[in-house]
């Protein structure tokens, strides 16, 4: 076990009843918030080499907390979608969302070099952030910048150049994409 591990115990005891405090004035259902703090401190073991080097343990912590409660909506406004499918799907539907999509890989070759070429690797080819940004030379934060705003860059000219045609029952138009 690694040295710096045998403190997370005692630090998550000291600031166990602020933690919950903030995550019961974000999540109202009581079974939720202690699930949610058990997740908590499992991220705080998970990253306990990190603790030497934080300077404000409270902040560390609630920023821990506040991205668990982010990944919980996630979750759950995932589930409700879900739960709002239809049980069928339109084949006619179906064929102009396949039409649209093919129009994305011609559409990310329009975008600059410097955010194309991440958002195609990591969309498009399935290779992770991570070894992108290993591949690149740049930090994982950096690589993670780009490819936000490479899907920015792309939703506009998704817009600009099929977005139209959506109301028109799909994009035969594509070959100006």
């Amino acid at each position: 076990m690694n040295p710096s591990c045998q403190v997370v115990a005692p630090v998550f005891q000291d600031y166990r009843n602020s933690l919950i405090r903030f995550i019961q004035s974000r999540v109202k259902d009581s079974v939720d918030s202690e699930e949610l703090l058990s997740q908590v401190l499992l991220k705080v073991y998970d990253h306990c080499e990190k603790l030497e080097d934080v300077k404000s343990t409270e902040a560390w912590l609630i920023a821990i907390a506040k991205n668990t409660i982010n990944d919980y909506f996630r979750s759950k406004q995932r589930q409700e979608i879900k739960g709002e499918m239809p049980d069928t799907i339109d084949l006619k539907e179906d064929s102009i969302y396949e039409e649209l999509e093919a129009c994305i890989p011609s559409l990310i070759d329009r975008l600059p070099d410097k955010y194309g070429v991440p958002l195609k690797a990591y969309e498009l080819n399935g290779i992770s952030q991570k070894s992108l940004a290993i591949q690149m030379g740049m930090s994982e934060s950096g690589l993670k910048s780009r490819v936000q705003r490479g899907r920015k860059m792309l939703r506009e000219l998704f817009t600009e150049y099929c977005g139209h045609l959506i109301q028109e029952e799909g994009c035969s138009d594509c070959k100006k994409c």
